[in-house]
Protein backbone atom coordinates (compact mmCIF):
# COMPACT_ATOMS: atom_id res chain seq x y z
CA UNK A 1 0.00 0.00 0.00
CA UNK A 2 1.26 3.17 -1.03
CA UNK A 3 1.13 6.09 2.12
CA UNK A 4 1.67 8.68 -0.14
CA UNK A 5 -1.20 8.44 -2.21
CA UNK A 6 -3.00 11.48 -2.39
CA UNK A 7 -2.41 14.43 -0.04
CA UNK A 8 -3.65 16.07 3.48
CA UNK A 9 -7.11 17.39 4.03
CA UNK A 10 -7.18 21.21 4.19
CA UNK A 11 -8.78 22.61 7.03
CA UNK A 12 -12.39 22.88 4.43
CA UNK A 13 -12.17 19.28 3.67
CA UNK A 14 -12.04 18.07 7.66
CA UNK A 15 -14.54 19.85 8.20
CA UNK A 16 -16.38 18.35 5.53
CA UNK A 17 -15.50 15.05 6.60
CA UNK A 18 -16.34 15.38 10.53
CA UNK A 19 -19.85 17.16 9.27
CA UNK A 20 -20.47 13.98 6.67
CA UNK A 21 -20.80 15.93 3.74
CA UNK A 22 -21.84 13.72 0.62
CA UNK A 23 -21.16 14.98 -2.49
CA UNK A 24 -17.30 16.21 -0.43
CA UNK A 25 -15.00 13.48 -2.70
CA UNK A 26 -13.21 10.76 -1.54
CA UNK A 27 -10.53 9.84 1.29
CA UNK A 28 -8.18 7.31 1.91
CA UNK A 29 -7.57 6.34 5.74
CA UNK A 30 -3.20 4.92 5.74
CA UNK A 31 -3.93 3.18 9.09
CA UNK A 32 -6.50 0.89 7.63
CA UNK A 33 -6.30 0.61 4.27
CA UNK A 34 -9.41 1.80 3.08
CA UNK A 35 -10.98 4.65 0.59
CA UNK A 36 -13.86 6.07 1.84
CA UNK A 37 -16.65 8.71 0.36
CA UNK A 38 -16.36 12.29 2.47
CA UNK A 39 -20.59 10.85 3.90
CA UNK A 40 -19.24 7.80 5.07
CA UNK A 41 -21.35 6.64 8.36
CA UNK A 42 -18.15 4.56 9.92
CA UNK A 43 -15.70 6.28 12.75
CA UNK A 44 -14.22 9.39 11.67
CA UNK A 45 -10.38 8.54 11.74
CA UNK A 46 -7.40 10.44 12.88
CA UNK A 47 -7.21 13.83 10.74
CA UNK A 48 -3.38 12.49 10.56
CA UNK A 49 -3.93 9.04 8.89
CA UNK A 50 -6.62 10.82 5.83
CA UNK A 51 -5.53 11.28 2.57
CA UNK A 52 -7.60 12.75 0.32
CA UNK A 53 -7.80 11.08 -3.35
CA UNK A 54 -9.48 12.24 -6.50
CA UNK A 55 -10.49 8.92 -7.44
CA UNK A 56 -11.41 5.34 -5.54
CA UNK A 57 -9.34 4.08 -9.05
CA UNK A 58 -6.18 6.16 -7.60
CA UNK A 59 -6.61 4.65 -4.59
CA UNK A 60 -7.28 0.97 -5.83
CA UNK A 61 -3.81 1.27 -7.77
CA UNK A 62 -1.99 2.22 -4.42
CA UNK A 63 -2.90 -0.92 -2.66
CA UNK A 64 -6.36 0.38 -0.78
CA UNK A 65 -9.44 -1.28 -0.55
CA UNK A 66 -13.39 0.18 -1.02
CA UNK A 67 -14.97 0.29 2.34
CA UNK A 68 -17.62 -2.42 2.33
CA UNK A 69 -20.17 0.66 4.27
CA UNK A 70 -20.14 2.96 1.69
CA UNK A 71 -19.23 1.59 -0.97
CA UNK A 72 -17.44 4.28 -2.84
CA UNK A 73 -16.84 2.45 -6.00
CA UNK A 74 -20.66 2.40 -6.79
CA UNK A 75 -22.05 5.10 -8.50
CA UNK A 76 -23.71 7.75 -6.28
Amino acid sequence: MDKTVGHPLSAQGWAQLQARAAGAGFYAVVTTGIVCRAGCPARTPRQGNVRRVETVAQAVAAGFRACKRCKPADPA
